[in-house]
């Protein structure tokens, strides 16, 4: 009897453990806007000329908008968090 209660429990502490590493590992990592601003920066090249590729209709996202992406609107030919933008043109 002894043995069949010591291998249940070896048994489930094995299951927590395995459970608990599983669940971790899941965890996906949080990226700061400042970080995607560095990567965005980073792809679009060091093209110097003031072309930029940019959004004549657009919508700013607001401050904790996790899908909004980084990019140029013309009127300002700055570059913003946007939720949406169309009919690209450049400045």
């Amino acid at each position: 009897m002894k043995k069949n209660i010591l291998k249940v429990t070896l048994v489930a502490v094995f299951a927590l453990v395995v459970g608990y590493n599983v669940y971790c590992s899941q965890k996906s990592a949080v990226i700061s806007p400042l970080a995607l601003a560095n990567i965005e920066a980073l792809a679009s090249g060091e093209g110097g000329g003031g072309n930029h590729t940019c959004y004549d209709t657009w919508r700013k996202a607001p401050d904790d908008n996790s899908l909004a992406y980084w990019d140029w609107i013309c009127q300002e030919c700055e570059a913003y968090w946007l939720e949406y933008g169309r009919n690209r043109s450049s400045c």
